[in-house]
């Protein structure tokens, strides 16, 4: 008789990519997922990144939290924390919830925090409007 006691994909199993190991393509994870070799490609993720010190990626990821340690090159879809350690080298466009950058970590690029929600503005009052008006 098998073992029907399996875990559910979503709680609790994370994926790995090792050192030396080159992934070129895709990738859609249900859960957690650590970075330790080199993806060129897409990653989905839904639970959390991790990026180690020797991981490399190049190309679009989003995900629900982001740890770098690595180098990522591309564009970063983050709907909580993304947390930049000491040895991020991260040249992307950043969308993210939250920010966290250590002393030493290297980022060139943007960042829009709150997943590009702008906030919103209460429109100008009449004396305002009346007063750029007669200051123009």
């Amino acid at each position: 008789m098998m073992n029907t006691s399996r875990k559910n994909e979503t709680t609790g199993e994370h994926n790995r990519i090792v050192e030396r190991t080159t992934v070129q393509g895709h990738i859609n994870s249900p859960g957690d997922i650590r970075v330790d070799g080199q993806v060129k490609g897409n990653l989905t993720v839904g639970g959390k990144l991790v990026v180690g010190p020797t991981g490399t990626i190049d190309g679009h990821v989003k995900a629900n939290d982001a740890s770098i340690s690595g180098r990522v090159i591309g564009k970063l879809e983050i709907k909580g924390l993304t947390t930049l350690s000491q040895s991020a080298n991260v040249e992307a466009e950043i969308m993210t919830g939250k920010l966290a950058v250590e002393t030493g970590a290297q980022f060139s690029g943007t960042c829009t925090m709150n997943n590009g929600k702008a906030a919103i503005a209460s429109p100008p009052s009449k004396i305002e409007h009346q007063t750029k008006i007669s200051a123009a």
